[in-house]
């Protein structure tokens, strides 16, 4: 009987054993040290050779290596990156990374599994972290937001601003302090700190000496408020951006909107929230350029400043990035349908771009569900903006408030002339668009052929041929050839622009490539 039992007990632990180690999240892989000058570990995906910050080789270079990269801060010639669900941090540079932050992984799954540990740059551990920036002095304050810590990269030691691990929220001296999943940092020269810290819809300051402390919001309570910094309302504050003279620019990601903070107040510069989402405690964004005041955005998560005082915002659902003047919203990059795109700035697509920097002439872009960053040149014509999607609806003669007596199909505009598609009308379909090809690139001057015996369709525009291979790059239906809009966008220069309340795709020609269509 004895025995038995003591049989029945091994059997016992090792079935808790094998449960324990193929399901519970543990730690049993980390990452190799990397020498701070490695080549080969930040190819370029799409162009080479590799970046030059000073614009003049490739400068729509993509990085791999990355896992939702979300924060990019400037440090000299080295692009900082919260590579998020790494967690870890990389310093990018002409051919060469460092990565901050060794990871290990739940179970037997790719996914990485984050930890909290200070210590030597190939020891420390993070846990999704969101932010970066880069302080004068060489330093880099991280926002450790599945730690609800402020974190600092400083020699060869990653160390513990404040913030200990555990969400809340607590004012007090480092360790004591709790934050709830911050997401950005900005510091001044003075030494404070400034945090959006995210799920308590505030902004917090940590002093010099390491005190945390309120500086504008109430903890916890969300709402959209102007007014004296306790009074103001946050919700989901995400960017930060701090100017040399102290004002301090934050990307209210939940209030869709871009606020600022001087001289004590808060003020709105451009945004809003739209209708509340029933059953929710949120609101529905929008996308409409066009006076500050009445421009709306759809959860911007970060802000870049231009030397000129122009801020530019990752507006993340809408897959865009945004420029706000004095005056004025307009689409610089991307907008309303997601994609990946990159071989020309008219049709670059993003999906969901959460982080920003530039040095005035390149903008880099943390194209976070694409896993890539990108480097657009800030040239007058990237600057120029896109025309507002208001502008390309009023060519068509249509309006946000037009009613059809229409059976459902989706109407394609080039200007005022609504292009006769033929017997397959586009369709919606999950979250996919598809196109018939031949009457909309005939429809904008394109010669069209198909090749019956290899499948390769033939597209010429202006000087330029496509080639498109059948099943790959198209399918055909009811004899007619048809795409996705995303592949669309991929392959040619010109923009779909996506209505949905509509049903209406617009498609538009920039003006200084109109000559190759006529």
């Amino acid at each position: 009987m004895k025995k038995r039992a003591i049989v029945f007990t091994a059997i016992l632990l090792f079935a808790v054993g094998a449960v324990a180690y193929f399901i519970m999240p543990r730690f049993f892989e980390t990452q190799e040290d990397t020498p701070w000058f490695t080549t080969g570990e930040a190819q370029a995906v799409a162009v080479t050779p590799v970046f030059s910050m000073n614009g003049l080789i490739d400068p729509l270079r993509i990085f791999d290596e990355l896992y939702a990269p979300i924060g990019i801060a400037l440090m000299g010639d080295y692009i900082v990156v919260a590579d998020s669900m790494c967690d870890r941090v990389q310093i990018i540079g002409n051919d060469t990374s460092r990565r901050i932050g060794r990871h290990g992984r739940y179970g037997l799954s790719y996914y990485h599994a984050g930890a909290f540990i200070d210590g030597f740059l190939e020891t420390a551990m993070f846990m999704k972290p969101s932010g970066v920036f880069a302080t004068p002095c060489g330093g880099i304050i991280v926002t450790d937001t599945g730690n609800h810590a402020i974190r600092k990269i400083i020699g060869e030691f990653v160390i513990t601003l404040a913030g200990n691990g555990t969400a809340g929220f607590r004012n007090g001296a480092e360790g004591q302090a709790l934050f709830n999943a911050p997401r950005a940092a900005a510091a001044n020269e003075a030494g404070y700190i400034f945090v959006a810290d995210t799920l308590n819809h505030a902004i917090r300051r940590i002093s010099p000496a390491g005190y945390v402390s309120l500086y504008a919001g109430a903890a916890g309570e969300s709402g959209f408020a102007d007014g004296t910094l306790y009074n103001a309302r946050f919700f989901e504050p995400s960017g930060l951006y701090l100017t040399a003279e102290g004002v301090l620019y934050v990307a209210d990601a939940a209030n869709h909107a871009i606020r600022r903070i001087a001289d004590g107040n808060v003020t709105t510069v451009a945004g809003q929230p739209g209708e509340a989402i029933r059953f929710s405690d949120y609101f529905h964004g929008g996308f409409t350029d066009g006076c500050n005041t009445l421009a709306m955005f759809n959860f911007p998560r970060d802000i870049a400043r231009m030397p000129d005082g122009a801020l530019l915002i990752a507006d993340s659902l809408n897959h865009a990035i945004r420029l706000v003047t004095a005056q004025e919203t307009r689409t610089l990059l991307g907008g309303g349908v997601a994609g990946f795109a990159h071989h020309s700035t008219e049709n670059m697509r993003l999906t969901r771009p959460e982080g920003l920097a530039t040095n005035g002439e390149l903008l880099f872009i943390s194209d976070t569900v694409n896993n890539r960053i990108v480097a657009v040149p800030l040239t007058e014509r990237v600057l120029a903006g896109r025309p507002p999607r208001t502008q390309l609806l009023a060519e068509t003669g249509l309006t946000i408030n037009s009613r059809f007596a229409f059976r459902g199909d989706i109407r394609v505009f080039h200007g005022d002339t609504r292009i006769d598609m033929g017997r397959v009308a586009p369709w919606a379909q999950g979250d996919s668009i598809f196109i018939p090809i031949r009457p909309l690139l005939e429809a904008l001057g394109a010669d069209v052929h198909l090749n019956e015996d290899t499948g390769v369709l033939y597209i010429q525009i202006g000087e330029t041929l496509t080639t498109l291979t059948r099943d790959r790059d198209y399918f055909i239906l009811r004899g007619v050839m048809v795409t996705t809009l995303e592949e669309m966008l991929r392959l040619f220069p010109f923009t779909l622009e996506w209505f949905p309340e509509l049903s209406l795709l617009v498609a538009y020609v920039p003006q200084d490539l109109r000559a190759a269509y006529v």
